[in-house]
Parts: structure tokens; C-alpha cells; sequence
């Protein structure tokens, strides 16, 4: 009989066989999904890194230019600049280019670079422009000549605008950075436009480790669904043997049916993530989501995933099938397993060492060589020796816990434990895994900053602009005209609507900023009593309270124009819009308190959050599907049994009793241990790759929460097997071979 034709009459026949052919085809299918989402995203990342990263003009091929107004773009090269600005809290990124118009440079997303007095802005930030009156943000950019495509855009959210402009008018602002990209610092003379993979190494390992952390959760339901198909074919397997099929046959068999299982389950799972891509690119990263191009994943990698599952799976079904020593007789009586050694534990104290190695030579400023690498290998280390440690750890307390039971589903359990710990310890590998990842995301995201604007007397309002001013030229002629031109340009902009009132700061030979008293007490600055002009220190933007002092006459050298509004969010941006059409010559573009905080706070760990919120979702909701799973596998495992031990006259609630003492023990063995490795772990990510300049805080109630949900999903899924052991273990079911 062909091996095709035997397999469907052995396996696909009989009662329940269609159910656990689909139970794992179907956990199949939704571990190859969230691999290939999960390959997509990192592939994505890369190269959204590469189109976010490329108004940082550090990276392409260029030079810089200290006097733009001097300087000439040529067929072959153009002058840019970068510049971060602001509207309604959200940031915009700005390039400025000067270009012939034989220009052969590419602007990604643009192709040929805009003519003077148009741009080409991005699809949100044009949706942005036709949202609002030209004078609040159109009349910034000029005549609109395009759009901007994906090649030059982090996602479909991204603000960037391309504009055209002339020598003159380039801006050479001071540095800024948007996200995980530094933009601004002078003006250059560009040849090639060019992105990064990763705008710093911090940038690459958290996406590594990311992607490592939701991964385990993914293999281990593979695995664990792949038993789930060798638990009930013993009986026909002895069959098999009882009519004279040789051990290779049956094994061969088996490996047929979880190959042919496995090969329907991942084609459904390539289905499945095709479908989920929409909803995936829902997820923001960075500030925005991603493009379903991103989370595409190419054919050739599709084919690799797929044979490498159906091989994977084929092949550990006939190593296990090989080595079950199915007789004629039946399938052999449960072996007592090997008992594990203390050697288990090496890899996780391995882990922990090398994480808080590398982590104490950063802290001491004397970082080693490769620390990414190092902490991206200790936390390898650390998750695989925690799974490698856990049937050490559960066979020792199952010994322990044995002396002290007297009840009847306490003496089962802890003995079957002890006889069987890397198998009750695989049950609830996934949960454990979970709450180890809980803990190092949610641990993880409390370096997120949370600081709140400071509204007082002594601090500016936050709805104030403040734009800097850059040094007029040492020739006195020129300074003449410069600071007549910022006194007409404050006129004009008072003149705005909304606007309340400007104030011009001149350079104080020493520090801070000098004003009139009467414009300071206008634009909301503490002013002290019969004084003419007052010196101001401190931070303008919440860094600290300001300082104000009588001075004498400034030094006429304008630094600083503070521009008041009435408060409301049109005002400020319109009044933005005025400074910035106002041809001041600025080292930064105005912004607000609101702004600067924006920006400051949005660092690449902020930036991650959404990541470590959807690393404990997926962790959290694979962990209890596998624990489901793995339980109802351990119960038909264990039917022959369980289902003896109901003859003698067991209780059915006995039964379920057994069932959850072997599913607490070992999480209980390790919950503690889970939770403080986790902690440990994103300490030392956090404050390894920072060198100790970030750290994590205390964690927050949704943690607690989060464990109490994780702790719940448990204890539905072993509950929800009770059915199973009810069903299978009546007298009906039991056979005796």
C-alpha cells in the first residue's frame, strides 16, 4: 500500500482525528502568520530607517558650506539644509534646496529637485496644508509643485516637505532632532542624498531583541502544537506493528502526516498574514506607522519559511515517533525521563553574568567592545537557559513538595513530576517565557519620560514662541541694517493676528538675553520694580525657572525675538508662519515650551513604547493559547493512565485537581524568578546601551495588571481542559493493551 494511501487510512480516519488535524494545522498556520509578520516588520524597520534617516544629510555624500549666500549648486551637486519644524504639536521636517535646473541629484521620494518657490510635501502634511488657512501653514513653503512618494517617507504618517529656494533664502538652522534623526547644523553641498539602516546602534539592538522576544513565543507553539498530533496516533501506530510494519515504516508515517498537516498549515498561515498586514500596519513606531510594503515579505522568503516549517516539523515527528518504541503491543508505558542535572542552570547564570558585565563596564564609563552585541547575546543567553533551567528548578521542588503531600492529587502530581519534569515543565513554557517578556517590556518602557509643562510666573507661557536669532556680522554697516531688519520684522509680526505683543533679546556680554522692561512685562516676562532693562537667564523652554536682574544698556546685537500670543492654536501657528515668512535670518525655527518638551522627550526608548505594548500582547495571548494546548496534549498523553486510575474509582475532580497541580508547580517554581530576571534584564538593556544616563523606574499598576490578566488566561486554559480529561478518561475510552 502506498505510504500517501496508509497514512490517511491510519491517522485521518477514526473519531476526533479531523479535530486534532486541524488543531494543528490551525496552531500552525498562526505561528507561521506571526513569523511572517514578524520578518516583515524587521525587514521594514530597516528600511523605514533608511527613508526617515535621509533628511539627515550627514549620511549622503557632501560637504559643508559655511556661507550659503556665497556658495552655487552645479549639475552635479545642491545646496540643502534641514530644519524641525512645529504645527499644532506635531513636528515637520524641512529641506531646503538650492538646485539648477539641470540638477542631476535625486531627492528621494522627489526625483528632480523643486524650483525656487515650490515644494513637494508629504501626503499627510498636504492633507495637513488643505485642513487649515494658507496664512497658519501653506504660505511657509510656497507654490505646491508635487508630492512626495513612499521612497522618501518613514510611513504614511511622516510630515516632510521638500522646498525649492534660492542662495539668499537657505536656511542654515541650528541642529535639532526629530525622532531618532539629527537634522539641521549649517547648510551643505549635497551630491547624493543617503539613508542609514539604523540611525544608531541603540536603534538596532532594541529591534533585535525585539524581534528575539516575540519570536520564542511563536516557536514555542509550533513546537508545542506539533505534540499535540503525535498524543493519540500510538494506539493505531501499534496497529501498524501488530500486522508486521517495521519501526522506519510507522515512523515514516508519522512524518508524512505532520508534513502534509504542517504544509496545509503553513500555506493557510501565509493567508493568514497576507490578511493581517492591514491591521499590523496600524501599529505606530517611531511616531507613525508603517507602509504594508513594509511588512511584505518577499516570495523567496515566504518559500523558505514554509519549507523550513514543514521540514522542521516532518522531521521531529519521525525522530520522536523513532524513539517512542511503539511495540505490537501498544504504545510502550510512560519512561521516566532522565533526570536533569544541575548543569541546566549554566546558561542562565552565563546569561545573567554577561548581562551584568557588560552593563557595569558601561556604568563605569569604560564600555566594552561591541556592548550591543554583548547584551543582545546575554539576553539570548538568559531566555534560553531560563527554559533550559526550568525542569531542574521544577524537579528539585517536586522532590521537595513530595515528602509534605498526603493528598491523593498532590501525591500524583508531584511524583508524575518528578518522573516527567521537562515535560510538565514544556506546558507551561510559554507562560513562563511570557511573564519573563512582560516584565522586560513593561520594565523596558518605564525609561519613557512623563513630564508636564510648567506653567508660572516664572516660567514663559506656554503658547510663547521663541525664535533665535543668528549673529549679525562683525561689519558695523551690516549690523546697522541687520538689527533695523529685525526691528521692522517684530513690527510686522506684532501686527499678526493673535499676536500680542514681540520682544526683541539682545546678547548680554556675558549670558542670557537683555530686554526692554516694557516689552518684557508685554510678552510675560517677571520684570523687577523701576528697572529700564533686565537680564534674563535660565531656560526659556521649562529647563529651569527664568532669572531676571536689572542690566544696564544691551549690546545692540539682537539674539532673541519672543512672540506672545492669545493662546489659541491658530494664533501661535500663525504667528509661526509670520516669523518664519518674515526673511529673519534664524539659527532655529520658533518654537513653544510645548514643542521643545515634544522633542525632548521623544527619544528612540520613547519612540519603542508601542513596541513593548505589542511585545506583551503577543507574548500574553500566545502563552495562553500554548498552555491550552500543551495541556490537553499532556491529557491525551496520559488518557491510558488517567483513565485507569478513574477505574479504580478516582473522582473525576481528582482528576482536575492532578491537572492543576502540575501546570501550578512549575510556573509557581519559576514566577518569582521570571519576573525578577525580567526586571534585571531590561535594566540592564536600558542602562547598558545609555551608559547609565537612562534607567528604569518604578513599574506602573497596568504591570500588575497585566501579570493578574496573564495569571487568568492560566487558569482559563487549564480549566478549559477539563472537558478533555472528562472525555477521555471514562470507561468508555479507557483501553487496556
Amino acid at each position: 500500500m502506498r505510504l500517501f494511501t496508509l497514512t490517511r487510512l491510519v491517522t485521518a480516519e477514526g473519531r476526533g482525528a479531523a479535530g486534532r488535524l486541524v488543531g494543528m494545522a490551525g496552531g500552525i498556520a498562526v505561528g507561521v502568520a506571526l513569523l511572517l509578520l514578524l520578518l516583515g516588520a524587521y525587514g521594514g524597520i530597516t528600511s523605514r530607517s533608511e527613508r526617515l534617516s535621509w533628511p539627515d544629510l550627514h549620511h549622503g555624500e557632501l560637504t559643508q558650506v559655511p556661507d550659503p549666500a556665497a556658495a552655487a549648486p552645479t549639475a552635479g551637486s545642491v545646496l540643502a539644509a534641514t530644519s524641525l519644524e512645529h504645527f499644532d504639536g506635531r513636528e515637520i521636517v524641512r529641506v531646503d534646496i538650492v538646485a539648477t535646473p539641470d540638477s542631476t541629484v535625486v531627492v528621494p521620494g522627489v526625483g528632480q529637485p523643486p524650483a525656487a518657490g515650490t515644494y513637494h510635501a508629504s501626503p499627510a502634511l498636504t492633507a495637513l496644508i488643505e485642513a487649515n488657512p494658507t496664512d497658519i501653514l501653506g504660505s511657509r513653503y510656497g507654490t505646491r509643485a508635487g508630492s512626495i512618494d513612499e521612497a522618501g517617507l518613514a510611513g504614511p504618517d511622516s510630515l516632510v516637505v521638500v522646498t525649492g529656494t534660492t542662495t539668499e533664502n537657505l536656511r542654515s538652522s541650528g541642529y535639532g532632532r526629530a525622532g531618532s534623526v539629527l537634522l539641521g547644523g549649517g547648510a551643505w553641498s549635497v551630491t547624493e542624498f543617503r539613508g542609514v539602516s539604523y540611525p544608531s546602534s541603540n536603534y538596532r539592538t532594541i529591534t533585535i531583541i525585539g524581534a528575539i522576544a516575540i519570536l520564542l513565543p511563536v516557536l514555542i507553539l509550533v513546537g508545542i502544537v506539533t505534540r499535540l498530533g503525535a498524543a493519540t496516533r500510538a494506539e493505531r501506530f501499534a496497529a501498524l506493528r501488530l500486522i508486521g510494519a517495521t519501526p522506519r515504516r510507522v515512523a515514516a508515517i508519522a512524518a508524512t502526516e505532520t508534513g502534509v498537516t504542517s504544509l496545509v498549515g503553513a500555506l493557510a498561515g501565509v493567508a493568514l498574514a497576507w490578511l493581517l498586514i492591514p491591521v499590523a500596519a496600524l501599529v505606530e513606531i517611531d511616531d507613525g506607522r508603517l507602509f504594508r510594503t513594509d511588512l511584505t515579505v518577499p516570495p523567496s522568503t515566504v518559500l523558505i519559511v514554509v519549507a523550513s516549517v514543514v521540514a522542521g516539523c516532518t522531521a521531529v515527528a519521525g525522530w520522536r515517533t523513532s524513539r517512542a518504541r511503539i511495540g505490537p503491543l501498544g504504545g510502550s508505558r510512560e519512561r521516566t525521563e532522565r533526570r536533569p542535572t544541575a548543569l541546566g542552570i549554566v546558561p542562565l547564570i552565563a546569561g545573567v553574568v554577561v548581562l551584568l558585565g557588560a552593563t557595569t563596564a558601561a556604568l563605569r564609563h569604560t564600555p566594552l567592545p561591541h556592548t550591543d552585541r554583548i547584551l543582545i547575546a546575554g539576553f539570548v543567553l538568559l531566555l534560553v537557559g531560563l527554559m533550559a533551567a526550568g525542569p531542574v528548578l521544577t524537579y528539585w521542588i517536586a522532590r521537595i513538595a513530595a515528602r509534605g503531600a498526603h493528598r491523593t492529587a498532590g501525591v500524583i502530581a508531584m511524583n508524575r513530576i518528578q518522573q516527567h519534569p521537562r515535560a510538565t515543565f514544556r506546558a507551561v513554557s510559554g507562560l513562563v517565557a511570557a511573564i519573563f517578556l512582560v516584565s522586560v517590556f513593561s520594565a523596558g518602557i518605564t525609561t519613557v519620560a512623563e513630564e508636564s509643562l510648567t506653567e508660572d510666573s516664572a516660567h514663559l507661557s506656554p503658547t510663547t514662541l521663541i525664535a533665535s536669532l543668528s549673529s549679525p556680522p562683525d561689519d558695523a554697516s551690516a549690523a546697522a541694517s541687520g538689527i533695523t531688519a529685525v526691528t521692522a520684522a517684530a513690527s510686522r509680526i506684532a501686527r499678526t493676528d493673535g499676536v500680542t505683543a514681540t520682544a526683541i533679546g539682545y546678547s548680554h556680554p556675558e549670558s542670557g538675553s537683555v530686554f526692554t522692561a516694557a516689552d518684557a512685562a508685554l510678552v510675560g516676562l517677571p520684570t523687577p520694580e523701576g528697572a529700564s532693562h533686565i537680564q534674563v537667564t535660565g531656560g526659556f523652554f521649562g529647563d529651569g525657572p527664568l532669572v531676571t536682574r536689572p542690566a544696564a544698556t544691551p549690546d545692540p546685537r539682537p539674539g532673541i525675538l519672543v512672540v506672545a500670543t492669545d493662546g489659541t492654536t491658530h494664533s501661535v501657528e500663525r504667528a509661526r508662519t509670520a516669523i518664519l515668512g518674515s526673511k529673519l535670518d534664524l539659527s532655529s525655527p520658533p518654537r513653544t515650551q510645548a514643542d521643545h518638551e515634544s522633542a525632548r522627550l521623544h527619544t528612540w526608548a520613547d519612540r519603542y513604547a508601542n513596541l513593548g505594548h505589542l511585545g506583551v500582547l503577543v507574548a500574553t495571548l500566545i502563552s495562553a493559547v500554548s498552555l491550552a494546548v500543551s495541556s490537553i496534549a499532556a491529557i491525551l498523553d496520559r488518557k491510558r493512565v488517567l483513565g485507569l486510575l478513574r477505574l479504580m474509582g478516582m473522582p473525576a475532580s481528582t482528576v482536575r485537581r492532578v491537572i492543576v497541580a502540575e501546570a501550578a508547580l512549575p510556573l509557581a517554581t519559576v514566577f518569582a524568578l521570571c519576573v525578577g530576571l525580567g526586571i534585571l534584564t531590561a535594566w540592564c538593556l536600558i542602562a547598558g546601551l545609555t551608559e547609565g544616563r537612562r534607567t528604569i523606574t518604578w513599574l506602573p499598576p497596568s504591570y500588575y495588571l497585566i501579570l493578574a490578566t496573564s495569571l487568568a488566561l492560566a487558569a482559563t486554559a487549564v480549566i478549559s481542559t477539563f472537558r478533555t480529561a472528562r472525555t477521555s478518561t471514562t470507561i468508555e475510552a479507557t483501553r487496556i493493551g
